[in-house]
């Protein structure tokens, strides 16, 4: 009986000191990041709180990023299938303590029906057997999560609970505050190069039309009927040149302004890509593959204009363009160098482009895929084996 008393009195001295110790590493932790600006280094800050107050296998910070969490840093690194892991929210035990703003504890991931098998056994993952997830709350809002696991059973307890909490809920304020300002500096990034990409796109139509129009007012009589005609030609093509862009800036501009709604109906879609293809720079280097009397639904506008952009994308980058229409679906590739594979699903965000010498503001993609949302229909990216670039449109039924 002595010594079963001895034994509680040392747990209760063990946890006293290990949340005294939380006090203290919370104060040094404050000070390490208070400077810090940029995100990484207030995250392994953090991992590295987590792993002086607590004894686990693997650690690590996860963010919210457009409805899913994904590990954003961890100790010791993760493989890559789960470096690479997108979670939806809601699901399995990170997606419910975000989703729900609790503390989620599994002492035995084998034998608990909330664990999803699928990120269960995913990599590195599988190597877990007791699971502590706790959500990264600011003003409210959960904008990620701190996990632990260990391969022993019920491996946690109520102070590691009551540290990792803590921990949480003094850091999240730092991480966000790390992960606005990140996100605030490519902002800036991205306005400054689109000013620049749009001063150069409008200057260069701007400039033929004055060469061509000033040449033309100031030494007419020297010109014969046949220079005339192309400098014209020239001129109007840089006329058309201007105002696709200025189309394209307005367009956009509406559609952030919820200026512009779809009327969506059943449309006749072979006219349509028949229509783009005699619309085309170049109708030779586009082939339409369409059975006759194939309807989607969408607005027969929109999905023009759309279609344009992904077919004039195709011609600038991969040289042709191909269009299949199958029931429910409008497929656009190329057989050019394809997307590389550091941009992926980016290209659908303003602004972003490869690095290539084409002409272009960055707003085409995106712009698709504002069209698309419209109409309740998606546009994806996908590289196919053989090269090139695909996108392709599924509508709603």
């Amino acid at each position: 009986m002595t010594d079963d008393v001895g034994t509680e009195e040392l747990d209760r001295i063990e946890r006293l000191s290990r949340l005294l110790g939380l006090q203290t590493l919370l104060a040094h932790v404050a000070r390490e990041i208070g400077p810090a600006l940029e995100l990484q280094p207030v995250l392994e800050a953090v991992l590295r709180a987590m792993r002086s107050l607590m004894d686990f296998r693997g650690g690590s910070i996860l963010l919210v990023d457009d409805g899913h969490l994904y590990v954003a840093a961890a100790d010791p690194d993760v493989d890559e299938a789960v470096a690479d892991l997108r979670l939806p929210i809601g699901t399995g035990l990170a997606g419910r303590a975000v989703a729900e703003a609790h503390t989620v504890y599994s002492p035995d991931l084998d034998n608990d029906d909330r664990v999803d098998p699928v990120v269960r056994n995913t990599g590195s993952n599988s190597g877990m057997r007791s699971f502590l997830v706790v959500p990264l709350l600011c003003l409210g809002e959960a904008i990620g999560a701190l996990e632990v696991d260990s391969a022993e059973l019920e491996a946690f307890d109520d102070v590691d609970r009551t540290v990792l909490e803590g921990l949480a809920t003094q850091m999240a304020g730092a991480i966000e505050s790390a992960r606005r300002y990140e996100e605030m500096l490519e902002l800036e990034r991205l306005k400054n190069d689109f000013i620049g990409r749009i001063s150069h796109e409008l200057r260069t139509p701007l400039t033929i039309m004055t060469g061509f129009v000033s040449t033309l007012l100031t030494h007419d009589a020297e010109f014969g009927p046949d220079d005339r005609k192309a400098m014209l030609e020239r001129t109007r093509a840089a006329i058309g040149r201007l105002s696709a862009l200025i189309d394209e800036l307005l367009t956009a501009a509406s559609f952030e302004a919820g200026m512009a709604e779809a009327v969506v109906i059943d449309v006749d879609v072979a006219p349509i890509l028949e229509a783009i293809k005699a619309e085309a720079v170049d109708p030779e280097r586009v082939r339409v593959n369409c059975p006759p009397g194939l309807h989607a639904r969408a607005d027969p506008k929109l999905l023009k204009q759309a279609l344009h952009l992904l077919v004039d994308n195709a011609m600038k980058y991969g040289g042709n363009a191909e269009l299949t229409v199958r029931p429910g679906e409008i497929t656009v590739r190329d057989h050019g160098p394809g997307v590389p594979s550091e941009l992926g699903d980016r290209v659908f965000d303003r602004f972003v482009r490869g690095t290539t010498s084409k002409p272009g503001m960055g707003l085409g993609l995106p712009l698709v895929r504002s069209l698309c949302a419209a109409m309740d229909a998606t546009v994806g990216l996908e590289s196919p084996a053989d090269g090139g670039a695909c996108f392709r449109i599924r509508f709603s039924s």
